[in-house]
């Protein structure tokens, strides 16, 4: 079994598995571009199989293992809602320029 963290393309032989989590504030999307893939979730009775070409996409603070049925290759993609990437870049600016808080402008 494989922990996926980044956006991340990867192969998988036949019968191995990755585990897939979207953190909180966070969507995930798994593309299969080959092969074919058992997306088996957490708590949801039905399975999901994706074959090459298809796609699903985590809602936020899921997880979802993902099952190669043949030798399948995926994409994942990671994405943060606008807020929370906006609230990333500002703070990572603010630690930049050593800022403890925000910008302030006054008289």
């Amino acid at each position: 079994m494989f922990l996926v963290s980044n956006d991340m393309t990867a192969t998988l032989p036949a019968r191995a598995s990755l585990r897939v989590v979207a953190d909180p504030g966070e969507r995930v999307a798994v593309r299969c571009t080959a092969g074919e893939l058992w997306l088996i979730r957490d708590g949801d009775p039905k399975d999901t199989s994706l074959a090459a070409s298809e796609s699903f996409t985590l809602p936020e603070a899921s997880r979802v293992e993902l099952y190669a049925v043949t030798p399948a290759t995926l994409h994942v993609t990671r994405c943060r809602s606008g807020s929370d990437a906006a609230s990333g870049w500002r703070s990572r600016l603010r630690r930049l320029l050593g800022l403890a808080h925000p910008l302030h402008t006054g008289s």
